[in-house]
Formats: C-alpha cells, structure tokens, sequence
C-alpha cells in the first residue's frame, strides 16, 4: 500500500517561471560582490564549476562539500567566510526572488488534505541550497517545514536529481521503498509512479510519461482520489 508521497517543489508546489527566477538568480549572486570576494578573473566560471560538481556527486560527500570544496580548489576562498556570505544573500537579496513566484490555492490544499489523510509527505527538491534559501521557497508557496516529515538540502544530501541514488538514499533514510511512495513533480525526466504537474512542465512534452497528469486544479482531484492511510 502507497503511505507517502514525495514531491518536488520548483515548479510543482511552487510555482514559477524558472528562466526569470534563474536570470534574477544569477543578477543578484553578482550583485552580492561574491565574485570580488572570490577575487581572481575566472570567480564566475568556478562558481558555475562547483555547482556542476554537485550536480555530478557520486556520493562521496555531502552536497554542501563537494561544493565548498570545489570552490576552494578554485579560488581558495576560505569556506567558512564563503559560507557566511551565502548565509547573508540568502537572508537579503534572495528573498526578492519572491516576485517570480506565486502560492497556488490548489498546491496548498493538496498538502493539508494529504496530511489529513495520513500520507507521509516529503519535500525532494534538487539539494543545490542551503536549509535558508529551500525553506524561503517553502514559505513562498504558502507551505511550512513541518508539512513535511523530511526535506533535502545541500548539507543533508550526497547526490542530484536525475540521479537515481538522489531517491534511493531518501528511501533509506526514511524507511521506505518505492512501492509505497507517490512520486509528484514537474520534470518528465524524473520517471513517475504518481502525477505529473504540467503547468511549469521541464522537458519534451511528448515523452511524458503514462502517468496521471494534469494542471494544479486536477493535482487536488488526486490527492482526493487517493484512499485515507
């Protein structure tokens, strides 16, 4: 019997226009004065380099690691001092990210009613942010921390999504298998046993998958349809 239900939040619970909120992204981390504090003349290209580090972890740290550590190699910029400034923006600049997204009623009421319901919620988000910057977006969709039993991040995580350890190693920690868990989210290449949201839909629309699919108003009717726990 399915007793959980993991979703994704960027797109899904959150939703968003991803270019505008990655083009504002990116202004801002330049806006910040990272890359004077990187010094050097490639800070840039090292900061992309260390995301593409996490995005490629094996499993041999945690995200948050493999990302200091790329940077250090690259610049040699102390990583406490770069943890502390990332704390910072995540605490100011980023918050204006807000204006890229929106609260859907529908994504809101699909939480509340699964809870109700007795499903195990858990929020498997791509783990590229610190705990302050993933907990503003969920603020931002008009959800808290506590709907969920379990929340990945940078610093509790050792793999990315496509990768399909990023799942397994949560069905680990969380006691669960495959078999039991809902899968709902917005990108065609995750693989779903679930609901596919389409509003913010990433990747060829026609390889989506057979799976039950539809707008924020028909992921309601799911979370409805399903059986109380």
């Amino acid at each position: 019997m399915r007793k959980a239900v993991f979703f994704d939040l960027d797109g899904t619970l959150l939703p968003l226009d991803m270019e505008k909120f990655m083009h504002g992204y990116d202004a801002l981390i330049d806006q910040s004065g990272l890359f004077e504090f990187l010094g050097g003349t490639h800070t840039k290209a090292a900061f992309k380099k260390s995301i593409h580090a996490m995005l490629q972890n094996d499993g041999r740290a945690l995200n948050s690691d493999v990302f200091l550590n790329t940077l250090y190699a690259e610049t040699k910029a102390d990583p406490d001092a770069v943890s502390q400034h990332f704390d910072a923006f995540y605490k100011n600049g980023f918050l204006s990210l807000k204006s890229c997204t929106r609260t859907d009623r529908h994504a809101v009421k699909t939480i509340a009613l699964l809870r109700q319901k007795g499903y195990r919620l858990v929020l498997a988000t791509n783990p590229l942010f610190p705990p302050v910057a993933t907990n503003a977006r969920i603020e931002w969709a008009g959800l808290d921390i506590n709907d969920f039993e379990y929340i990945s991040y940078f610093d509790n995580s050792r793999y990315c999504k496509p990768n399909s350890e990023y799942f397994l190693e949560i069905l680990d920690k969380t006691g669960l298998s495959a078999r039991e868990c809902y899968f709902v989210g917005n990108d065609v290449a995750d693989g779903f046993e679930g609901f596919l949201v389409l509003d913010h839909l990433i990747g060829d629309a026609r390889r989506v998958p057979s799976c039950a699919k539809g707008y924020y108003s028909d992921l309601l009717g799911f979370a409805e349809s399903l059986p109380k726990i």
